[in-house]
């Protein structure tokens, strides 16, 4: 049996908070333990060998290290026949491997833009970052594209690598509704039949829209007392978490801020709202768009390109408005009117399910591995 490792920064193990890069090392792990591959992950979430890095086995069991080493002692990279990176950790590592034979490991890219999406916003981003990120380009023996937006952005930064590319889109995880859990969460916030409730979900930093979500939400809570708002996700931005709380405090029972939820759970507050909000400045396919669309939510979505699959099934809003107003004004579309809600909600609902009905991501991950 064949040994892959996939090396990552983040997994969604124990109840800690996971955003999409992690979710999707999930995706890849299940799909090739049904493969027949033996697959394992190493957790690492900084760059320094002398920190705890940990290493998910197939059976699901957890093993903690002291420090990279430790790991490396006990495994190595030979014992493994493919390595498949999930961002820039270990670059020089991988660059020794590459030099080390043919019986060395297969090295495998998987591509996220972020990095050049962040620069190219006007966000600081770290040189060594980004010059990691090449030299991952340069030592991958093949790469893998998570979605056409990213393969497009991909020939775009680096057209000279262009033959070491695979498309292997990602797909969604589903969770059916569970009567009694909505029940539960509605009596637990009071939640009205009458409520409307919307729903962000991703990091708190302005990378992701958190500062364009808080400038006048107090405006439309005050407004609109049938209106609830529940905030799923991590904070990277101190100053953005406390205006949050600031909010919370004073609309105790519209605006709730929720760090960490169970995927299965956080599927019963998609069936529970009417509206999803992303006001991000940069996404690469965004998995929380197409769950929320999968549950039956109106999507106000920030105009970008990789949500042109929606063109016609979302509302959307301009960033380029620098006093915010296209945000506040077409949210308020949405809360006000229900048919509008509904409309929207149908097509993207049609538009989550083909997706998910055309997606091969096993048979692509199966093409992969033969043709390496």
């Amino acid at each position: 049996m064949k040994k892959i490792l996939l090396i990552s920064f983040e997994y969604p193990v124990g109840k800690t908070y996971c955003g999409g890069v992690g979710q999707i090392v999930k995706q890849s792990r299940n799909v090739l333990l049904k493969l027949g591959y033996e697959v394992y992950v190493l957790i690492s979430s900084n760059f320094e060998k002398k920190r705890p890095v940990k290493l998910l086995l197939p059976d699901d069991s957890l093993i903690r290290y002291r420090n990279f080493w430790a790991f490396k002692k006990e495994h190595g990279w030979h014992r493994f026949n493919y390595i498949i990176q999930h961002f820039i950790n270990w670059t020089k590592e991988l660059k020794k491997v590459k030099t080390q034979g043919d019986r060395r490991p297969k090295i495998i890219y998987h591509f996220h833009s972020i990095l050049k999406r962040e620069r190219d916003s006007g966000f600081k981003t770290f040189n060594r970052f980004l010059l990691n990120q090449e030299r991952m380009i340069e030592i991958a023996d093949r790469i893998i594209c998570p979605s056409r937006y990213e393969y497009d952005n991909f020939m775009r930064y680096f057209p000279y690598f262009s033959e070491k590319v695979a498309l292997i889109e990602n797909t969604i995880e589903t969770f059916p509704p569970q009567k009694e859990e909505m029940q539960n969460i509605s009596n637990k916030y009071g939640i009205k039949k009458n409520d409307i409730v919307s729903i962000y979900v991703g990091r708190l930093e302005r990378i992701k829209g958190a500062h364009i979500l808080i400038k006048d939400i107090s405006k439309i809570l005050n407004k609109h007392k049938n209106l609830k708002i529940f905030i799923v996700g991590k904070v990277l931005a101190k100053d953005i978490y406390k205006k949050f709380r600031s909010i919370e405090k004073r609309f105790v029972h519209q605006f709730f801020y929720i760090r960490y939820l169970e995927k299965s759970e956080l599927f019963q507050y998609y069936y529970l709202s009417h509206i999803y909000i992303n006001p991000s400045l940069s996404e690469s396919f965004s998995l929380s768009t197409h769950e929320s669309a999968l549950c039956g939510n109106a999507l106000l979505l920030n105009r970008l390109a990789v949500f042109e699959k929606f063109k016609d099934a979302a509302m959307f809003f301009s960033n380029h408005d620098g006093n915010g107003n296209d945000f506040i004004s077409k949210y308020e579309k949405l809360v006000k009117n229900r048919q509008l809600r509904i409309g929207l909600s149908q097509k993207a609902i049609r538009i989550a399910k083909d997706f998910l009905t055309t997606n091969r991501l096993n048979e692509n991950f199966s093409r992969f591995f033969e043709e390496l």
